[in-house]
């Protein structure tokens, strides 16, 4: 999903700022007065002016005129965020101009909050007045509680099913109707799709976590969930990747090497060339693929004659738990930023019902409120698949530095389907380093 970072010269004044010489200008002109006031003699009230960052301009802009129209007192300023990355954030922090809000990927909260830099929301929310913490889905709930203190406010989530094409299976003489349920059903239809051209490369791949979402090595944490274990114990004191991590880099090994070998489907990915709003799987080169509900935008504008389906991810028999995968941002306020009342407001409003539902709806997000979720799910049934799991999902784990823990993650991967390194040994490594990150975590005192 990416950001639009081109902006109309408006919206550039407005989010930029004007230069000093303008602000000081901005700063001394006296506020127009209304038709009323100009009658009465009144002067006008002044709006306090606040800023928030969002990596993605349509959605910003959306937030920011419909809370200006709202008739607080107060003008949201948009300027360009990030989200999975927070070199811009962490600068900002350095030299004490953080905005007064952000959002950005939930997975944020525990590095920031032991830098000093957020404000505990708790008192916040219990005051709130357009939504109540018990609106959020519950495991987004867990995801936002540190230290026993709330740090954020989860705006979004996303989820995971299985799309299979029909047109694919097919041509491979499968029941178009009969998708995989289990992820050994899902082996054997994935050797059964794949082709090879007259060279010897891959053609047509049956599936990949080189392609679809969870990408790659995090598809490691989906199939050892499958497996009822996690990345780590439940109280973040113990990693635990090698319970299960060797049953489920198997399994994986021997899919990808059924089909040609991991590097191969890597090089086959990468080798694609797609035009404007097709994918692997929309171009018929992928026939099973886990992914998430953004991708149905994409589908119906560029590619409406794709016959595919979508049934919850496969199972391990025994476990019956679905492989699944989630996601999504959060509203953080921070402290050097000031305004908080007015950055509150701000997101107070932007999770109102009234508000959330269209927004939701327009831009294809699976809301943080379990409420507004079922509302985003009724407008178009195929999003029901998604919702319906929001509550269950599982996610990465989120302590101080787990970002740095998932590279260890992604070289074990790497490590074991490209170098063919041993897995156990490569599990061992990581789980050592990951270790030595949590333990880390840990030992931070306690922020306020």
């Amino acid at each position: 999903m990416g950001t639009k970072q081109s902006l109309s010269r408006r919206r550039f004044l407005q989010t930029a700022g004007m230069g000093a010489a303008g602000v000081a200008l901005a700063a001394c002109a006296a506020p127009a007065a209304t038709p009323a006031e100009e009658e009465s003699g009144a002067p006008a009230a002044e709006m306090v002016e606040f800023i928030f960052w969002h990596p993605s301009e349509d959605r910003a802009l959306n937030m920011q005129d419909k809370f200006n129209e709202s008739g607080q007192g107060i003008t949201a300023v948009w300027n360009l965020g990030e989200y999975d990355q927070n070199t811009k954030t962490m600068a900002a922090l350095a030299a004490g101009t953080p905005p007064p809000a952000s959002y950005l990927g939930r997975w944020q909260s525990a590095d920031l909050a032991v830098r000093d830099a957020l404000v505990v929301l708790d008192d916040y929310i219990e005051g709130a007045q357009h939504f109540a913490w018990d609106d959020i889905w519950e495991r987004l709930q867990k995801d936002s509680i540190l230290w026993g203190k709330k740090w954020i406010v989860p705006y979004t989530t996303d989820t995971r099913a299985l799309l299979y094409n029909r047109t694919v299976m097919a041509e491979a003489g499968l029941d178009p109707d009969a998708p995989p349920l289990t992820w050994d059903e899902l082996h054997q239809m994935a050797i059964e799709i794949t082709e090879f051209d007259d060279a010897g490369r891959l053609d047509v791949v049956g599936f990949t976590p080189t392609f679809g979402n969870p990408p790659v090595h995090l598809m490691f944490l989906t199939l050892i969930w499958c497996l009822d274990s996690d990345m780590v114990n439940e109280d973040l004191t113990q990693v635990t990747i090698t319970d299960k991590g060797e049953e489920a880099m198997t399994f994986l090994k021997q899919v990808m090497d059924d089909q040609g070998g991991y590097e191969a489907a890597g090089a086959f990915t990468r080798g694609l060339s797609l035009a404007e709003g097709i994918d692997a799987f929309s171009a018929g080169k992928v026939g099973l693929a886990m992914h998430g509900q953004w991708v149905l935008r994409n589908y119906d504008r560029y590619s409406p004659d794709l016959d595919f389906g979508m049934i919850p991810g496969p199972v391990f028999e025994g476990y019956d738990i679905h492989a699944n995968y989630d996601g999504g941002g959060g509203w953080f306020l921070f402290k050097e930023g000031g305004q908080h009342d007015e950055a509150w407001a701000f997101v107070d409003f932007v999770m109102s019902e009234e508000f959330y539902v269209d927004h939701a709806n327009r831009f294809h997000l699976l809301p943080a409120r379990s409420d507004v979720g079922e509302q985003w799910a009724a407008f178009d049934e195929r999003r029901e698949v998604f919702a319906a799991t929001a509550n269950t999902v599982r996610w990465i784990p989120i302590f101080v530095g787990i970002l740095e823990t998932l590279g260890d993650l992604a070289n074990m991967f790497d490590n074991i389907l490209i170098g063919g390194n041993e897995i156990a040994s490569e599990l061992q490594i990581a789980e050592e380093k990951i270790q030595a990150v949590l333990d880390r975590h840990n030992e931070f005192p306690v922020p306020s």
